[in-house]
């Protein structure tokens, strides 16, 4: 391929490709789902269909977005280039070429999957030699909650497949979800204050020491209890026990401070539906509320808001231009939260239908206002000429 493709703005930095492919993928998705759900389209799908929407959720749209804002973090962490120009872009063919592992339970579907797991050994054979160095200590969890993520993906698919047990699918990709959202407890605990003492003049906070130890390890107890399926009334304490400390550590940001500035107060509502989600999930495994209620209120809700909240700051912030939220930008904020509100709650009234399609078309209107607005900043220059 020709050299001065790879020297595109595009394939600068992980955020510009990944976000924008991950933002389209997130359309596409939730449109064959309620496409499918409707009885509009044939079902393509050759595996059950909500195993194959939650994994194309995870894997496909979070993971891309993740991926972006992974290796843009870890770089401004390392102050060093880890991918950009043509293993970038193998990145996201692999990536893209694992999208079709369900559309096909033959020789085909095994290539995709193959192609999918190769995008995650990739990841961590790039982030390995820069977050294994003694200076990057407090960077590791990263790594192994990534390496976790690659096992239950693995897993998962398998399963899917019936190569082991399909009842044991949906608790793989669960768990992939909740390896994102400590990677976004761990990143968000970090750069959420941060932006605050940017934007708002005289904010402070406290940090809590042994709160934030609790936070780094209480995971891996949380994955332990949740593999081992006979420890309901465990993993209900260990998810309620995370609800409360998140919530702590959440009320100590003093999120009431950042209503003036959208682009602040959508990372605190993404904060407030993972917290609340936890607390949530907790009684789910009680069954005193629904479990895929509980499941939508930490994706749409904790990783959707937070995604759209970070992927609009960091357009802005990392190509250079001032970081405030338009007024459509605002408005999918508002939509978003709506849709999270109409997910969760609608189907306690029985009425699902409304709730898949009302909160669906919501999430596809958000994402389409997204690539309106930057994708003419994802493909271009800064306007200050300077690297992103």
């Amino acid at each position: 391929m020709n050299v001065s493709f790879f020297q595109l703005s595009f394939w600068n930095t992980a955020f510009r490709p990944f976000f924008w492919f991950g933002s389209l993928y997130g359309i596409i998705v939730i449109g064959i789902w309620l496409f499918v759900l409707s009885n509009v389209i044939i079902n393509p799908i050759q595996v059950n269909a909500i195993h194959w929407h939650s994994y194309e959720m995870v894997f496909g749209f979070t993971k891309a977005i993740v991926l972006g804002f992974l290796f843009t973090a870890v770089q401004n962490w390392t102050n060093s280039t880890i991918l950009k120009g043509e293993n970038l872009f193998y990145l996201l063919l692999f990536w893209l070429f694992g999208r079709f592992a369900f559309f096909s339970v033959g020789i085909w579907g095994y290539i995709s999957f193959g192609f999918d797991i190769c995008s995650d050994i990739f990841v961590i054979y790039l982030l390995v030699p820069k977050l294994i160095v003694p200076t990057q200590k407090h960077n590791r969890p990263i790594l192994y909650h990534y390496a976790l993520f690659t096992v239950f993906h693995i897993l998962s698919a398998i399963c899917a497949y019936s190569i082991l047990d399909p009842e044991r699918t949906l608790l793989y990709i669960h768990l992939s979800i909740f390896v994102v959202l400590f990677l976004i407890l761990i990143i968000g605990g970090r750069v959420i204050p941060f932006f605050s003492g940017v934007v708002i003049q005289g904010y402070s906070f406290k940090r809590i020491p042994k709160l934030e130890t609790l936070l780094l390890y209480l995971p891996f107890f949380f994955y332990l209890a949740k593999l081992m399926q006979g420890f309901v009334l465990l993993s209900s304490i260990i998810a309620l026990l995370l609800f409360v400390t998140n919530t702590i550590r959440y009320l100590s940001w003093k999120p009431w401070k950042s209503y003036q500035k959208p682009i602040l107060w959508i990372l605190y509502l993404g904060y407030f539906w993972v917290c609340f989600g936890f607390l949530l999930y907790s009684i789910s495994d009680l069954n005193l509320f629904p479990v895929s209620s509980a499941i939508h209120s930490l994706t749409v809700g904790g990783l959707g808001v937070f995604i759209y909240g970070m992927i609009t700051r960091v357009s802005l912030g990392h190509t250079g231009r001032p970081i405030l939220a338009s007024p459509l930008t605002v408005f999918a904020y508002v939509l978003l939260n709506v849709s999270v509100l109409i997910r969760v709650f609608l189907p306690l009234f029985h009425q699902y239908k409304y709730a898949y399609d009302l909160s669906g078309i919501g999430w596809m209107i958000c994402f389409i206002l997204f690539l309106i607005q930057y994708t003419v900043i994802l493909f271009s220059k800064r306007p200050d000429g300077k690297p992103s």
